[in-house]
């Protein structure tokens, strides 16, 4: 049976830190997010810009998930693109 007997660490863990803390940069390269990519910078300015005063609260794993949607030069991918989708709107060579 888990006893917890300091549930700060625990919780600390699930909810975000502030960006632009020593801790919340430090947690960051640990989870091996290259924060001087393009890619990483667009995703935080633009969690900057949504979140209320300019602070932003956020976990590595967010900052993952929304990297996956830009490529290396900070660009957006669109994902139906990534599917298989053409250009041309012909999905799969259906058509």
């Amino acid at each position: 049976m888990l006893m917890v007997r300091n549930v700060n660490d625990y919780l600390n863990g699930m909810l975000g830190v502030p960006l632009d803390s020593k801790s919340g940069t430090k947690k960051i390269r640990d989870a091996g997010i290259d924060t001087n990519s393009k890619a990483y910078q667009v995703v935080i300015s633009s969690m900057k810009n949504s979140a209320g005063n300019g602070i932003a609260y956020t976990n590595p794993q967010a900052i993952k998930n929304r990297m996956a949607s830009y490529e290396a030069n900070g660009n957006w991918i669109n994902p139906a693109v990534k599917l298989g989708a053409k250009l041309n709107g012909k999905v799969f060579e259906q058509w």
